[in-house]
């Protein structure tokens, strides 16, 4: 009976810890979704074995969606704001920006998206001169007013939690250049769904882009690898090159099971 009555107790306080364990979870991923199973780990301080359990049980009451190597809140067809999308995995979008701008030349014209990420390019560009850009962001445009370079910033609506500009006016003026490099961001590739982003104006300017770039550069932190949002903006072989993260110590980097044949960088 003494036996039967701690066995009771302790299965009690394996699921209360468990249950805090799930709040805490949900919050993690309220300030950065997806995450991976190591960052979970390291925020929570408990082994990655833990996490994985106690993911799989959310994601059986609805509260997660398994991604490879981690998890994201479940509803993805809401885009997060710019602002807090700007806070998130900065280090990674700021290392990925100054490797693309390592690689832009003078004389080139180039086209920014809209996103964090880009924003992080633009500014890695400030100092540069002899380039031309074209972009569609208010963000981007702003940064660059502080430099030398020629910028253009692309007309039409105004979309204004992302403030862009998007609608037929804008995708009629991209239609009348032509860029020797577009970078493009986005909200989630993955292998089944391509590259996919949040809204169905924003995917028919990126659209616009890409069919007058001689090269489409995405840039993706490595948090949105393996996940899926709203809509498709394009094929794989739409790309000409994918610049992500490193990551280290988990076998093989998930980049290269997309089913990208083109080029992948990886920093």
């Amino acid at each position: 009976m003494l036996f039967d009555r701690y066995a009771t107790i302790k299965t009690k306080e394996i699921d209360r810890m468990s249950t805090e364990r799930e709040k805490r979870i949900v919050e993690l991923l309220q300030e950065q979704s997806p995450s991976t199973i190591e960052e979970l780990a390291k925020q929570l301080q408990i082994s990655e074995v833990t996490v994985r359990r106690d993911l799989a049980a959310m994601e059986s009451k609805g509260l997660v969606a398994r991604t490879r190597g981690g998890a994201a809140l479940p509803d993805q067809g809401n885009e997060p704001l710019f602002v807090q999308r700007q806070r998130k995995n900065h280090d990674l979008k700021r290392r990925i920006a100054q490797y693309a701008a390592d690689q832009i030349r003078e004389g080139e014209v180039i086209a920014l998206d809209v996103g964090t990420t880009t924003a992080e390019l633009a500014k890695a560009l400030v100092k540069r001169r002899g380039i031309t850009v074209f972009t569609s962001s208010f963000q981007v445009a702003s940064i660059l007013s502080k430099s030398n370079l020629q910028v253009y910033m692309i007309g039409g609506l105004i979309r204004f939690n992302e403030m862009s500009m998007v609608g037929s006016i804008a995708i009629e003026t991209i239609k009348k250049f032509n860029f020797d490099r577009y970078y493009l961001g986005l909200a989630s590739i993955s292998k089944d769904r391509g590259l996919t982003d949040y809204s169905v104006e924003e995917a028919e300017v990126k659209q616009a882009f890409i069919a007058q770039s001689k090269q489409v550069i995405a840039l993706a932190d490595k948090t949105k690898l393996g996940t899926s949002s709203l809509l498709k903006v394009c094929d794989f072989d739409q790309l000409s090159e994918l610049i992500t993260n490193r990551i280290e110590g988990e076998g093989t980097h998930p980049a290269l099971e997309l089913g990208f044949g083109g080029k992948i960088t990886l920093v």
